[in-house]
């Protein structure tokens, strides 16, 4: 069985051309995105294929994410091909105010995932360890999804899967009207997760808390998990556990790596392919020598690094032996 079951939505990311605002950008290149799919797609890259169930729809834009996940090494199982139009996310300039993105398009078929389509064998199937399940907060934003959600993490906690939650929240994607149930959507898989990832940006979107680092991971904490990650961007990421954690009460920072950045896009996932693929295997700290914690912070970091040195999302997830390399060129 895989070390990592992944679910949430994959669409595509219009990158811009130059330009400091989106009236000065004469174009756009499109590229593969959505949270979890650049996780799922950077746990790959990274040595760790994982489950990966999403939707696609059946445009020609989908075509061309159904080819990319396949070329990344994901298996087409739980892969759902759907009648509909794909989300495109427009990014915007680096620089520019506002919003970093803007969706477009069908959101049913991107977000708009069935609780009877939950794929209940990848988390039971042949009898060995049950796989980590790692979900993203932008497909709460959508009433069935919201369901799958729930069914989701029902099944996990009847077969002991660890689950991550990456809170990722986007206001834009919240329906009119939505705001509350949205949130009290995110509130209840946080409490029902064992590690949460998110930014401060993030957590003050969707209302949890105006603290930062290790406060704001302790205020995460106390909403049920027993561990919380908060990155920093270029002040790397920290985070802090509870006794209840395999690796025991512990807050731990690392500072993160300095490098030429030349785009942001997806470092946040970067960071959590990079986390996960080195967390996901480790159940108890006994199952390695040394600090499985401080160890993921680390390979995180050097993974969101690498990422950022190129523009795009998905594209620029470094491989494995491109993280370690790095990481033993600077101990």
């Amino acid at each position: 069985m895989v070390e990592v079951f992944v679910a949430g939505e994959t669409l595509v990311d219009f990158v811009p051309d130059a330009g400091e605002t989106l009236r000065e950008v004469d174009g756009y290149a499109h590229r593969a995105g959505g949270a979890p799919a650049n996780v799922a797609v950077g746990l790959a890259r990274l040595g760790s294929p994982p489950a990966f169930w999403t939707r696609l729809a059946d445009d020609a834009f989908g075509d061309f994410l159904a080819e990319t996940l396949a070329a990344e090494g994901i298996p087409e199982t739980h892969v759902e091909r759907v009648e509909g139009k794909t989300t495109l996310a427009v990014v915007s300039p680096p620089d520019s105010d506002g919003p970093r993105f803007g969706f477009y398009g069908d959101r049913d078929a991107t977000f708009g995932f069935a609780p009877d389509s939950v794929p209940t064998e990848a988390l039971t199937g042949d009898g060995k360890a049950s796989p980590w399940v790692h979900l993203g907060g932008v497909a709460l934003t959508h009433p069935r999804s919201r369901a799958a959600t729930r069914e989701l993490l029902a099944v996990a906690a009847d077969v002991d899967c660890p689950v991550s939650f990456d809170v990722n929240y986007r206001s834009d994607l919240v329906p009119d009207g939505a705001a509350e149930a949205v949130s009290t959507a995110v509130r209840e898989t946080v409490g029902e997760s064992d590690v949460v990832l998110c930014s401060k940006e993030d957590a003050a979107a969707a209302g949890f808390s105006e603290s930062e680092g290790s406060d704001l991971a302790r205020d995460l904490i106390a909403l049920g998990p027993h561990t919380a990650v908060v990155t920093m961007g270029d002040e790397g990421a920290l985070a802090v556990s509870s006794d209840a954690a395999p690796w025991g009460a512990e807050t731990v920072r690392h500072g993160g790596f300095s490098v030429d950045a030349v785009d942001a896009t997806g470092a946040g996932d970067a960071f959590t392919a990079g986390f996960l693929s080195r967390i996901a295997g480790r159940r108890t700290a006994g199952d390695a020598d040394g600090d499985p914690l401080r160890e993921a912070l680390a390979f995180g970091n050097a993974t969101a690094a690498l990422s950022v040195r190129s523009v795009g999302g998905m594209g620029s997830i470094p491989s494995r032996e491109e993280v370690v390399t790095f990481l033993e060129a600077r101990e």
